[in-house]
């Protein structure tokens, strides 16, 4: 059975609210900016690797959820990522599965495993939650946030659109997956 990686960019262009406060110098970034990027580099990582991939949200049209989940259940995805920045005020990095999913919680352990090493951010570990794209998919699902576009002092919302950090976060994901696969 070849394997199919199903690539989620989290929000689209226009999801309302998914955006930094404004930065001096840089303005307001949309979470879709960084979200598109990473999926993008990690798209081209997997594919590097020989790995099949689904752009589940191809567009930069809000795709609905249930729309990106099915798609990647019809097509029978190995494995389901969603890529994210968080919101809240926080710091840090988090990798999210579904409660009670062992091939889950074991997927979002070895990714958040690389995400840490690669960044200075607070580790935020690893946690459980009813999202519906890690609910509703049928194969293991992991949602990573990166790091909080409302960070203290907007360090990390900077992080967004730094091109090299963008990319890291993609080799660290295409690692954790290729590791998971063995």
């Amino acid at each position: 059975m070849a394997i199919l990686i199903a690539i989620d960019d989290g929000h689209g262009k226009d999801t309302p609210g998914k955006r930094t406060p404004s930065i001096s110098g840089i303005g307001s970034i949309q979470e879709n900016t960084f979200n598109k990027a990473v999926a993008r580099f990690l798209d081209i990582e997997l594919k590097r690797c020989g790995i099949n991939t689904l752009m589940v949200a191809p567009t930069d049209a809000d795709t609905s959820l249930q729309a990106r989940t099915n798609l990647a259940n019809a097509r029978k995805a190995s494995i389901y990522v969603s890529i994210h920045y968080n919101a809240g005020g926080g710091s840090g990095v988090e990798t999210y599965h579904y409660p009670g999913s062992t091939s889950g919680k074991r997927l979002a352990s070895i990714i958040h495993k690389y995400v840490i090493q690669g960044t200075a951010q607070v580790n935020r570990g690893v946690k459980s939650a009813n999202f519906h794209v890690l609910r509703e998919t049928s194969m293991p699902a992991a949602l990573i946030e990166f790091g909080f576009m409302d960070s203290p002092d907007l360090v990390e919302a900077r992080l967004m659109v730094n091109t090299a950090f963008q990319k890291e976060c993609a080799v660290e994901v295409a690692k954790g997956i290729c590791e998971y696969l063995g």
